[in-house]
């Protein structure tokens, strides 16, 4: 623009003059605008080598790089422009209030605001020194009110900025797997385009969450779904220095339902497993499938007491259960591994989960179709597995070395 304009005015096309121009003539304002424009974009260059040594846009960053704007912008309004259309300044000075807020926030803009009254009032004062200026109360009511509209306008700018965040926060759950957050419709009273991806989103919300976070097959949580929930339990649990347990499952034998009966059948037994964990586990409890015909039951304010309690009542249903899809002399067992202990940290989950995986391997190796609950010392892996009977009930032992 600063070009254009001296372009326009060298060649005679722009006759109007400014101050300036009146007193030292045209050509040398007009070199004095090329001197600034050329200074402006050296101080650029230092403010983006900077930049890139810091490594990011500081606030003081931002604020300089503002006000060698403004300095740009109204010293060569004062050079080229004649005092009646000094309002030309606020109209360029809109774009920047708009970049402004959009990339810096409210602090700058309030910055780049006063660095707009200071200049346009410097210009007011400039021509009413010179004798140029019809009505410099006039001038400043303009001023006023170009603050309050572009106030006005920046608000709300900033209000659909901040919804707008918002609805990112939304997206950025959703993607690592946490679709708990909904977009906040209420807030909206004049819905716009925001609303309506908001009010889609908390549409497809539980449709999203039963696709990422579910095993098709058993109808339980996935992996993805039992890190979810566990994160948010064992959050839970330590705030309230609960207890916390863990349930690997291990349906036995299953290799020879597969083998017997087909894959097909052993299928319709899979999606049979997950309801009927979900049936025995309690309401707060997170049931999941983590491959093949393993489950994990994570059992938020359990001890070892209750969390055996749940082993025992899981083991007696399967027990007791006709499965559909097998003949009605096939009974299936399952093989539990227990380990629990207070909440005291984050890592308590992946702790536990690693404790009842070892205390499965030990309910296998000892015959199957028990219980066995992770203690200290325990040794899954070398040597033969002992145990001793738990409230008089031979399914539910304690490993020991």
């Amino acid at each position: 623009m600063g070009f254009s304009t001296i372009t326009l005015k060298w060649f005679g096309v722009i006759s109007s003059d400014s101050v300036f121009v009146e007193r030292i003539g045209l050509r040398p304002a007009l070199l004095w605008v090329l001197a600034l424009i050329v200074a402006y974009l050296l101080l650029h260059r230092v403010l983006v080598w900077h930049l890139r040594r810091a490594g990011r846009a500081s606030r003081g960053l931002a604020v300089a790089a503002i006000a060698s704007d403004m300095v740009s912008l109204f010293t060569a309004v004062a050079l080229m422009t004649p005092p009646e259309h000094y309002d030309r300044a606020l109209i360029v000075s809109i774009f920047t209030v708009q970049l402004t807020q959009l990339f810096f926030g409210w602090t700058v803009t309030v910055a780049n605001l006063l660095f707009v009254g200071i200049g346009y009032t410097g210009l007011i004062a400039l021509a009413a020194d010179a004798g140029a200026a019809t009505s410099p109360p006039e001038e400043l009511w303009t001023l006023a009110l170009y603050a309050i509209g572009v106030l006005v306008y920046v608000g709300l700018q900033g209000h659909v900025a901040q919804r707008m965040r918002s609805l990112v926060q939304v997206f950025t759950k959703a993607q690592d797997g946490d679709f708990s957050a909904r977009y906040d419709e209420g807030a909206d009273q004049m819905p716009d385009p925001v609303t309506v991806i908001g009010r889609a989103y908390n549409k497809m919300r539980s449709h999203l969450e039963t696709i990422v976070l579910t095993d098709p097959l058993s109808g339980c949580f996935n992996r993805r779904g039992l890190n979810q929930l566990a994160e948010r339990e064992v959050s839970r649990a330590v705030r309230a220095k609960k207890n916390i347990a863990v349930l690997a499952i291990d349906v036995d034998h299953f290799k020879h339902i597969n083998d017997e009966y087909g894959h097909l059948t052993g299928d319709e037994v899979i999606r049979e497993v997950g309801a009927l964990l979900r049936e025995t586990a309690r309401d707060v409890d997170v049931v999941a499938r983590i491959g093949g015909e393993e489950f994990t039951i994570l059992a938020p304010d359990s001890n070892d007491e209750g969390a055996l309690i749940l082993a025992e009542r899981v083991m007696q249903a399967f027990r007791q259960h006709q499965f559909r899809s097998l003949p009605p002399e096939r009974r299936i067992t399952t093989s539990v591994g227990v380990a629990a202990a207070p909440a005291r940290d984050d890592e308590v989950a992946k702790t536990l989960l690693a404790r009842a995986d070892e205390a499965l391997y030990v309910a296998k190796r000892n015959g199957r179709d028990r219980a066995v609950v992770w203690h200290a010392g325990m040794r899954a892996f070398d040597g033969a597995a002992h145990g001793r009977a738990r409230h008089s009930t031979p399914s539910m032992i304690r490993a020991v070395d």
